[in-house]
């Protein structure tokens, strides 16, 4: 059904969406890259917004809980875009031998998305390498050389504790022949190829987040030590009231609940993290550059020779998602040139994520995480999407003025993104009305500014409208049909689009002018 009121010099249609996909639902057009943007075939710059969706378990065939239901929220919820985990154990579960029936339910977990209108980008995930210590690669694949597997308080420590998984990464970034003799990398790779190829025709997919959160291996070691050594292990016991007097006191404290909790209260200190922060850095440039660029150029090579259309997505190392600078450089096609398609896609997190102080995130350091994330995405003259953020769990209010934070940064610097994760209570946890948010979909040129109030409803937009587009800018909006819209240039038409039934969130559809013009939208919430 619709109607139309006329008010002012305006016209303002409403549709409700029933069962049939209008204009703002439907089927997603392919997506390039040009000018570090995300650009639609119609010419429209896209922001991507949306959860990341994974199983992490054999039992389960690495096949995610969600089913079409569950897709089909995201859309109602304003999303766009799937980050869909994938595992190396899934694809090649033998050496050389791929599993086709688990490439299905991952192209049945595409269709759900695509009928739905929302992208998805294939993640290759691991946390700490194998499925023998976390997930990730095949035990097959998990060289550890009989070295001892070690635990910390916190998941992650084992990264920086544990032999098995050090010398399991040493051995991939080497390359080591697996039993067959073909190299670890090179088994890698051809997984890659396999999987692109299977999805090299599929629209709804748009690239291929090549590995999360690569890890160097014992060369964290030397990482550590240097950090132990630094001015920040120097500042930090200056600061401590002689608590700690030694690197190792400090090793030792972080690795133990109640020292972490100390060392990060003193890291709240925006001159001790930022020693932190330099003191790993030269290390983690030296392992993107020497081991890390190979192995993604390897892996494009791969995938661009059956896929050359789908982007490239490029990680940092691990170590940059606490805000430490990115070395990755852009990957090259197989003519040797730099490759057209491809974006940046790095992970945020603050140091007090996985653990119970997660809601006193310290906003100085999150924010220097994020800044340095948009300097490399310049740098690189690439798009970007934060992969991973929040990590927020059951968390109740208290974990609001955090969320909000990385809400905003996000529109400060204008970058898609999508949470971890989408777990089954998701719409009923707190944060929630930050990842159901007002904003601007799809751009009939070049978004250049943008804001979204969760509490009070208010949103503002602000882009240059490019005279070559002949299609509408598409804004999702949580608060409804607002009566007060402000658009210029005044007097043009746009209409609404309910996302289902005849209330709640809207999307709202403006044509474009047909020439090069700075546009504005205001639009606040009713007033009752």
């Amino acid at each position: 059904m619709s109607y139309h009121i006329a008010r002012n010099t305006f016209l303002l249609t409403v549709v409700a969406i029933l069962c049939m996909p209008t204009l703002a639902m439907a089927q997603s057009p392919r997506l390039t890259v040009e000018d570090a943007h995300f650009v639609d075939s119609h010419g429209r710059q896209v922001l991507l917004h949306g959860m990341n969706v994974i199983s992490k378990s054999k039992a389960q065939n690495y096949l995610s809980w969600h089913g079409p239901d569950d897709f089909a929220a995201m859309r109602r919820w304003g999303m766009n875009c799937v980050r869909l985990g994938i595992l190396w154990d899934g694809v090649e579960p033998e050496p050389g031998k791929f599993d086709d029936a688990y490439l299905d339910g991952v192209a049945q977990r595409v269709a759900w998305a695509k009928k739905n209108g929302l992208y998805v980008f294939l993640d290759m995930h691991q946390d700490l390498y194998s499925v023998l210590y976390s997930d990730g690669a095949p035990e097959w694949a998990t060289l550890h050389e009989d070295k001892p597997h070690v635990t910390g308080s916190v998941w992650s420590d084992a990264y920086m504790v544990s032999p098995a998984v050090q010398t399991s990464f040493d051995n991939f970034w080497a390359n080591t022949p697996a039993a067959d003799g073909v190299g670890l990398q090179d088994h890698y790779a051809a997984a890659w190829r396999h999987v692109a190829k299977r999805f090299a025709g599929e629209s709804a997919v748009i690239g291929y987040d090549l590995m999360n959160e690569p890890f160097p291996g014992t060369a964290a070691n030397e990482i550590q030590a240097a950090l132990l050594q630094s001015r920040f292990a120097q500042i930090l016991a200056e600061r401590s009231d002689g608590k700690v007097n030694s690197p190792e006191e400090i090793a030792a404290m972080w690795l133990q609940p109640e020292g972490r909790q100390q060392i990060t209260a003193l890291l709240d200190d925006m001159h001790v993290y930022a020693a932190l922060v330099e003191a790993q850095e030269d290390l983690s440039v030296k392992f993107e550059r020497q081991n890390l660029q190979p192995m993604y150029q390897r892996v494009t090579n791969a995938i661009r020779q059956v896929d050359q259309d789908h982007l490239i997505l490029l990680e940092t190392s691990y170590y940059c998602n606490s805000g430490v600078r990115c070395g990755i450089e852009p990957v090259n096609g197989l003519n040797g040139q730099r490759d057209p398609n491809q974006a940046f896609v790095p992970h945020g997190y603050d140091i007090v994520v996985d653990t119970p102080g997660l809601a006193g995130a310290n906003s100085s350091r999150v924010e220097l995480i994020f800044k340095r994330h948009a300097e490399t995405a310049r740098r690189l003259d690439m798009p970007m999407i934060v992969g991973e953020w929040g990590a927020f769990g059951n968390w109740d209010e208290r974990i609001l003025p955090s969320a909000r934070v990385i809400q905003r940064l996000f529109e400060k610097h204008l970058c898609g993104d999508t949470y971890w994760d989408y777990g089954r209570d998701i719409q009923t946890q707190a944060y929630f009305p930050v990842l159901c948010r007002s904003l601007p979909q799809r751009i009939a040129g070049t978004l250049l500014s943008y804001q979204s109030n969760p509490e009070t409803g208010l949103f503002t937009c602000r882009w240059e409208e490019a005279a070559h587009v002949t299609v509408p800018t598409i804004i999702y909006l949580t608060a409804g049909i607002a009566e007060n819209v402000e658009l210029t240039p005044k007097g043009t038409r746009y209409e609404f689009e309910f996302v289902q039934g005849n209330s709640g969130p809207v999307y709202l559809i403006i044509p474009p002018t047909g020439k090069a013009v700075d546009r504005t939208l205001t639009v606040r919430p009713t007033d009752k």
